[in-house]
């Protein structure tokens, strides 16, 4: 099974998860306080925000529920969200951004302190005049942290390294594929993004909904497009549209047409061609369907 690029830089105690099976697990044990501070870190395009919402939405105890914090949040707003959710799970997505920002920090810190209980607190006029939530209160509320890679920015994200249970989300590409079929509504889409999967460096669920929306909106040559988000290499992505554009009636018509575009060679067309799906490999002209 192919698997997703590039490892990304990753604290030296990461648990490395490969199935959302696994990835429920772990959330699974957050929502039932087993743990109490997990950091989650893996690759853009795999879904696992959306999975911890749904997770976390099957668990959901009683009261106002989870609490999802992006990374264009503000203090403030976080706070009141904390109180409004206290001892619910707390998610905070795009940690980078919010720990970038030194009143999100100064907020965040005591939230993520490895003990059951926690106090938070925000001085301003609306928590001191009546008009909001009270100036401090506590909390019993686990943390899920969501990022794409992780960086040291500051003694604070360093710290986190310490309390949380830190995994690496790091699905096979085949592992998104099937994950995507679960919502992905078009099946032609579906099965074109599966017969390409081993000439892709890392999937991306964000291309089957770019996919669908070409598709619906009438573009009849949705799947070149979808080949020039998917193939990294300039090269092979102009001999997969070679294959699908049905001027070109013959091999010898690909092939000059691959070599006036690219100034490569006809070794190198089908060296290229070799890492395409068989239907590409097979077909002598492949039309792409409306």
């Amino acid at each position: 099974m192919s698997r997703a690029g590039d490892q990304p830089s990753l604290p030296t105690d990461a648990i490395t998860v490969a199935s959302y099976q696994d990835l429920d697990l772990y959330v699974d044990r957050v929502a039932s306080g087993a743990l109490d501070l997990l950091l989650i870190i893996g690759r853009h395009g795999t879904g696992k925000s959306e999975r911890v919402r749904r997770m976390l939405a099957v668990r959901a105890r009683s009261g106002a529920g989870p609490l999802y914090v992006e990374g264009h949040a503000q203090p403030f707003g976080i706070y009141r969200g904390l109180w409004d959710h206290r001892d619910q799970p707390v998610v905070l997505d795009d940690v980078d951004r919010l720990y970038a920002n030194s009143d999100c920090v100064r907020l965040l810190k005591p939230l993520c302190e490895s003990r059951l209980t926690k106090r938070v607190s925000w001085l301003t006029h609306a928590t001191m005049n009546g008009s909001g939530p009270p100036s401090a209160f506590e909390t019993k509320s686990p943390v899920i942290l969501i990022a794409n890679e992780w960086r040291s920015l500051n003694a604070n994200v360093r710290a986190l390294e310490d309390r949380a249970i830190i995994i690496h989300f790091d699905p096979t590409n085949d592992s998104v594929h099937a994950q995507a079929r679960q919502w992905c509504r078009d099946e032609e889409i579906h099965q074109f993004i599966g017969a390409h999967l081993s000439a892709v460096q890392a999937v991306s669920m964000r291309w089957y909904a770019k996919a669908q929306k070409l598709r619906e909106a009438g573009f009849r040559d949705w799947k070149v497009s979808l080949l020039q988000m998917m193939l990294s290499d300039r090269h092979l992505a102009i001999v997969a549209e070679l294959a699908l554009d049905p001027t070109y009636s013959t091999e010898r018509d690909r092939i000059e047409a691959f070599a006036r575009v690219t100034g490569r060679s006809r070794a190198t067309y089908y060296r290229l061609r070799r890492r395409l799906s068989p239907s590409f490999r097979t077909t002598t002209i492949c039309k792409a369907a409306s």
